[in-house]
């Protein structure tokens, strides 16, 4: 007699209930109630019930069904039936059991399929997949098994507000191509994230199957950014916002200058979500002085902005760049030029095939790899990027990398047969391969499989190839830039020293002129030194407190200032910057009358103390140097020459009374492109 073993159900209740219910169609099942007779064996471990196929065989038509790749047929089995004994012969109990299978009458409702009505599995006492539960995590990492939230019966509202549905629409792919799918609860995979089980929750990021709506997504996000990299779950952002806006304003807010301008992608969002995300930035750009260029920071700004509010938003972005582990988010000019000879070195070694491509293709690779970022962020399908985000959020930047490694090695296997003619206008190569990205003809869990398939290729050699490169991008770029932009403006007799004193010097700011006119105002003891550039804000952050740490050991030092405008100026400083910490904890002046004031353009003008010239001069007119955490100033006495704050963001310049000049900018009020520290070796 054949019999079916199905999953006990969780309450002794539902069960007797079940059963009653059952009794009173006597008549149909001809069956009694009875206990279960049999019970699974404890040894079986529970997950694998879950992925076990289990055949029930036809006794007339001899037909097997698989359980776990057929669900219709596990939602028409009434598991909290036990084995039962049924009046009559051995051949009509076997076609009762086959008829269950395909006909069951619940509470009066006959089902024939799922179409027709649909089956509470609860009452029927199948059981959810819970904490206790133990996934096969061998067939996970293996790629065998998929992961898949459990949808809750009441729709939740995946996108925030800041998305325009229309637009998104088109984007919403519900199947993705799994082998077998593993329910899971949230509630589990929280629970893997709030112990740091990292071979659990990295297994099920990899691994998961959610689409871009799946309602998983309405809090996955910020919960890895919670738990693994600590984010904030206090509204932060309102604070900042208050002090920084005016309520109701809604005109165009500035971006950034650490934002690519070129590479603004808004993806899906609404108008009300491109004002939120500059909000957003404005807020970083002052709670995070030291970032100097990150172009993929609007990106992953705006695809938060899908899933989360403006404060959650914020905490997480926060979190990614205090994380200085794993480089989640580069910030400087350097660090992401290194990136892209990165990229280049990973390809010779883990994607020759595509490498080989780029390079008998076109005539100059580099110019390719300058934009391996974008192929993720702008050229493939934004579920693709969302899928994506998943693994970054939790290993890091280097999800990034094989990534791009995946594209080039399937770009490689697309057009291995086309055998394209040699182009060395680069052009074309970089043109199909981003091509290829947008019309990606693979799913993005081949592409993911692809990536993650790559073997030995890990933080450390990835960290070593970016200290590395980052250090030979600091040496040259200034020697190149000076070769190609500077060297045709000269027009100085091979004799003079300029030149390689302003190469040495590593600054695109000063030009070789504006070099030389400095060096004539200084005295003339300091005119035979080497000056060395000591603080740049693009490369050391603009923070005040980082530059006084840089400099505040060398005497004398010249401060050049670049505002937003290009206007050029700054002062020589007499005195060592140490010296603000002697006086007293207030504020308070120090220096000499070889202190001075200049412009360098448009103009180049020389503001000397007046003391120099006039013998009775005010007591405001002996104000040379002043600085603390806050604030640092040159000149003083009824307004202040130089005033830089916390951030060398906001500044000001007036007329003062020690040196008597005007204001070394059009506006009195300006915001520094660049500050640049110069000493004297």
């Amino acid at each position: 007699m054949n019999s079916l073993n199905c999953v006990s159900s969780k309450s002794t209740k539902k069960k007797k209930s079940s059963l009653e219910t059952r009794n009173e169609k006597k008549e149909a099942f001809n069956m009694a109630d009875k206990p279960d007779s049999e019970s699974p064996s404890p040894s079986v471990n529970r997950s694998d019930s879950l992925i076990e196929e289990t055949h029930v065989t036809d006794a007339e038509t001899g037909h097997t069904g698989s359980i776990g790749k057929h669900i219709e047929q596990i939602e028409n089995i009434d598991d909290s039936q036990s084995e039962h004994d049924i009046s009559g012969s051995e051949e009509k109990t076997q076609k009762s059991c086959a008829k269950d299978i395909t006909e069951v009458e619940i509470s009066g409702d006959t089902i024939e399929n799922k179409e027709k009505s649909e089956i509470n599995l609860e009452e029927l006492g199948f059981v959810e997949v819970n904490e206790s539960d133990v996934v096969d995590m061998a067939s996970v990492n293996a790629g065998k098994v998929k992961f898949d939230m459990e949808v809750e019966d009441e729709t939740v509202e995946v996108f925030s507000e800041f998305v325009d549905m229309r637009s998104v629409i088109g984007d919403i792919k519900v199947k993705h191509s799994v082998e077998e799918v593993v329910e899971i609860s949230a509630e589990l995979l929280l629970q893997y994230l709030k112990r740091h089980q990292k071979k659990q929750y990295k297994a099920v990021l990899r691994n998961g199957s959610w689409d871009i709506k799946h309602n998983i997504r309405h809090s996955l996000w910020f919960n890895i950014c919670h738990y693994l990299h600590k984010a904030d779950d206090h509204d932060i952002f309102s604070e900042f916002a208050e002090d920084l806006f005016s309520p109701g304003d809604a005109s165009d807010i500035r971006v950034p200058a650490f934002v690519d301008v070129d590479h603004l992608n808004y993806y899906h969002l609404s108008q009300d979500g491109i004002h939120s995300a500059k909000q957003i930035l404005c807020v970083l750009e002052h709670s995070c002085p030291d970032i100097i260029y990150s172009p993929i920071l609007f990106s992953v700004l705006s695809l938060f902005l899908h899933y989360m509010d403006v404060s959650q938003c914020y905490n997480c972005l926060y979190s990614l760049l205090r994380n200085k582990e794993s480089g989640f988010l580069p910030t400087t000019k350097v660090s992401v030029e290194a990136s892209k000879l990165v990229i280049r070195d990973l390809a010779k070694k883990y994607a020759k095939s595509g490498y080989v491509l780029v390079v008998r293709n076109c005539g100059n690779v580099d110019q390719v790899f300058d934009t391996w970022i974008w192929w993720i962020f702008e050229d493939l399908p934004f579920s693709y990027l969302v899928r994506i985000m998943d693994c970054y959020l939790n290993e890091g930047i280097k999800v990034f990398y094989r990534v791009a490694l995946a594209i080039l090695t399937l770009f490689a296997k697309t057009n291995i047969k086309k055998s394209p003619k040699k182009d060395n206008s680069t052009g074309n190569i970089l043109s199909a391969l981003r091509q290829f990205c947008r019309e990606v003809p693979v799913g993005v869990d081949k592409l993911l499989k692809t990536g993650f398939s790559i073997r030995g290729l890990g933080r450390k050699e990835i960290r070593k190839l970016q200290v590395k490169h980052e250090m030979y991008v600091t040496s040259t770029k200034h020697v190149n830039n000076f070769n190609e932009g500077q060297a045709s403006r000269l027009s100085i007799t091979r004799s003079f020293s300029g030149p390689i004193v302003l190469q040495n010097l590593g600054t695109d700011t000063l030009t070789v002129d504006m070099l030389y006119a400095i060096l004539k105002w200084i005295p003339t003891r300091y005119a035979i030194c080497q000056p060395e550039l000591l603080y740049t804000s693009e490369e050391h952050g603009t923070s005040l407190v980082t530059l006084y740490q840089r400099v505040e050991n060398y005497q004398p030092t010249i401060i050049v200032i670049k505002t937003t405008q290009d206007e050029v100026f700054g002062a020589f400083c007499s005195a060592c910057w140490r010296d603000r910490r002697q006086k007293s904890q207030l504020l308070s002046y120090f220096g000499t009358g070889e202190t001075f004031l200049f412009t360098l353009w448009p103009e180049k003008k020389k503001y000397e103390w007046v003391g120099l010239k006039e013998e009775n001069i005010s007591n405001t007119a002996s104000m040379f140097q002043a600085g603390d955490r806050k604030i640092l100033t040159v000149g003083g006495g009824h307004g202040n020459a130089i005033s830089l704050d916390e951030n060398l963001l906001h500044c000001r310049t007036e007329k003062c009374d020690t040196f008597d000049n005007e204001p070394l900018s059009k506006c009195e009020d300006f915001q520094c492109k660049v500050v640049e520290v110069y000493g004297f070796v």
